[in-house]
């Protein structure tokens, strides 16, 4: 989630502070493994004929074969609070939802990372803990009811075999060292490891706010780095295999951390600060730095990370959603559930206001990154059920296989986008693998 628009539940702390897998539907998309030269991509179209018809069906099936075929992962999804508040079963389709399990299959969606994020004024100190091992408890549950189709990652090739057998699997991403609670650093340090244990494999090490690891690029603390606590996470991070999650944090956060690891780190869900100014993205100095570290940089769709204008637009309606959330505060005092749920409608309704943003834009953030960083340090961030409305054309998981549409008619190559769809993450989570767990 990002600082005003990363996702619904954000608003909320802001306002008070290769297998083959199971066919489905083709998709609309050119062929991946024939691409299309920017010359091609830009010519004036010619009058269509039963020719041109027939290409366009075996390129959609072509394109079809590579998205189905792909290992497809997002690194950042945020249905866990509602699996927390509500109890959602995700094997049923969730209308007011981004996410849920037969839309992932639709979207081919093979791997997804639930984010463990709690709203630090709704939960402070110890209460974050809290309400973190509550979230850890209800990913247990959703892959308990569901066997068949579900099961817990902790490792790539647990992601790789997961995809064999026709099932998705689920991550654990931490969002927020403010959600390991407040004590000793030992404690931390122990919490970190308890994390690690029940199968979170990244940490962010700040969220919108700062904390006693570092500065956070949402609050006062941007001109803040790495502490010395800060420096001996990510230590413990890179001995148990835990790979170092670099979204939100500080520009003097980012370069401290990449310095200090020693293992490629990740950013779970940012996107270019080279197209939309926004201090949660990457400026290409970043991008590089991450390519020379070996990480990866996932693409956030909120549309507040992707187009200037709405950026924007969203700020200036900052002041209705604080309004709307303090309303929610005094009717239910003492009731962050009753809050948060309340506030998902309201935030929605507040981001309608503003008109979308394409699809294409997110593949925009893809297509600079890959050129300033390579194409080997790009990857997928959605932050569905995180942000209140999608750019058009990628309203939810079951629409992921745009992006194949679109990096292949802009000439991505197959095998490029099989690492923009997957296998850079899973090149990330097995080089942190490859640490020894110092427990």
């Amino acid at each position: 989630m990002g600082k005003s628009a990363r996702g619904w539940v954000c608003a909320i702390t802001l306002a008070a502070c290769a297998p083959t897998k199971a066919p489905a539907p083709p998709l609309g998309v050119p062929a991946a493994s024939t691409p299309v030269t920017p010359a091609a991509a830009t010519a004036s179209p010619s009058p269509s004929t039963d020719a041109d018809s027939g290409a366009a069906s075996a390129a959609l099936a072509a394109a079809d074969e590579l998205h189905r075929s792909a290992i497809v992962i997002d690194t950042h999804n945020d249905i866990t609070q509602r699996l927390v508040l509500e109890d959602a079963d995700l094997s049923r389709p969730l209308p007011d939802a981004q996410t849920d399990i037969p839309r992932m299959q639709a979207g081919g969606l093979d791997a997804e990372f639930l984010s463990v994020w709690v709203p630090p004024e709704l939960y402070p100190g110890e209460k974050a803990y809290a309400y973190s091992v509550a979230q850890l408890d209800a990913i247990d549950r959703l892959v308990a009811r569901n066997p068949g189709v579900a099961v817990l990652a902790r490792s790539a090739s647990d992601v790789r075999s997961a995809a064999a057998a026709n099932k998705i699997a689920f991550l654990i991403g931490i969002e927020g060292a403010h959600g390991l609670g407040d004590g000793p650093d030992e404690r931390l340090i122990a919490r970190l490891r308890e994390f690690y244990d029940r199968g979170a494999r990244y940490m962010t090490l700040t969220w919108s706010n700062s904390n006693r690891l570092g500065g956070s690029s949402g609050d006062a603390g941007k001109t803040r780095g790495l502490t010395p606590l800060g420096l001996r996470v990510v230590k413990t991070m890179n001995d148990l295999g835990m790979m170092v999650d670099v979204s939100h944090v500080s520009d003097a956060t980012f370069f401290d951390a990449v310095k200090a690891s020693t293992k490629p780190v990740l950013a779970s869900h940012s996107s270019s600060r080279a197209l939309c100014d926004h201090p949660r993205n990457m400026t290409d100095d970043m991008l590089r730095a991450v390519r020379d570290n070996g990480g990866a940089v996932c693409v956030n769709f909120g549309q507040e990370f992707l187009d200037e204008t709405w950026h924007q637009q969203w700020g200036s309606l900052q002041k209705s959603v604080g309004a709307e959330l303090g309303k929610l505060l005094k009717e239910h005092p003492g009731d962050p559930k009753a809050v948060m749920l309340g506030f998902l409608p309201k935030y929605r309704a507040l981001a309608a206001q503003i008109p979308r943003v394409p699809a294409s834009r997110a593949v925009d953030h893809i297509e600079h990154i890959a050129r300033v960083a390579g194409v080997d340090h790009v990857c997928l961030g959605s932050d569905f059920d995180g942000i209140p409305l999608a750019p058009e054309g990628l309203d939810d998981v079951s629409k992921l296989p745009f992006i194949t549409e679109e990096l292949s008619r802009r000439g991505f190559s197959a095998e490029e986008i099989r690492k923009i769809l997957g296998e850079n993450v899973l090149r990330v989570l097995a080089a942190n693998e490859k640490v020894g767990a110092s427990k």
